[in-house]
């Protein structure tokens, strides 16, 4: 049996929102993970995962997200955003003879794109909203 229990997403955003009131940016998902913890080590042990707090992090709204991002050389199409899970849409342009080719995905909810060169998150800065 694990030592410790899993928070409610409510108890999270309220730990997100107290930990942005004193700082203006958090400049990893990690370092963002640690401080959540912390906070809600009141009483209980709690402890919330990296993927989880991002998203949760993303939708309650209080955050800026900037994705940094390294280019691979895998030309794989992608369907879910990497970042967010949400469904990816095709960033299309127009040929001269009428067609239509595909430049790259962008994601609706986080912001994230890619070129046809597959572009992998590798570090998450967080930013109050202001």
């Amino acid at each position: 049996m694990p030592s410790y229990r899993i928070p409610s997403d409510a108890r999270i955003r309220e730990s997100l929102a107290r930990i942005l009131s004193t700082r203006q940016i958090v400049d990893s998902q990690r370092k963002l993970k640690q401080l959540v913890d912390k906070d809600l080590r009141g009483d209980e042990k709690y402890r919330v995962g990296e993927p989880r707090l991002r998203l949760l992090a993303i939708e309650s709204g209080l955050v800026n997200l900037e994705i940094r991002c390294r280019d691979t050389q895998e030309m794989r199409s992608l369907v879910r955003c990497p970042v967010c899970g949400e469904r990816l849409k095709k960033v299309r342009n127009m040929t001269v003879f009428g067609g239509t080719v595909t430049l790259g995905y962008r994601c609706g909810r986080c912001k994230y794109w890619t070129g046809l060169k597959r572009r992998v998150p590798t570090r998450y800065v967080f930013t109050r909203r202001s």
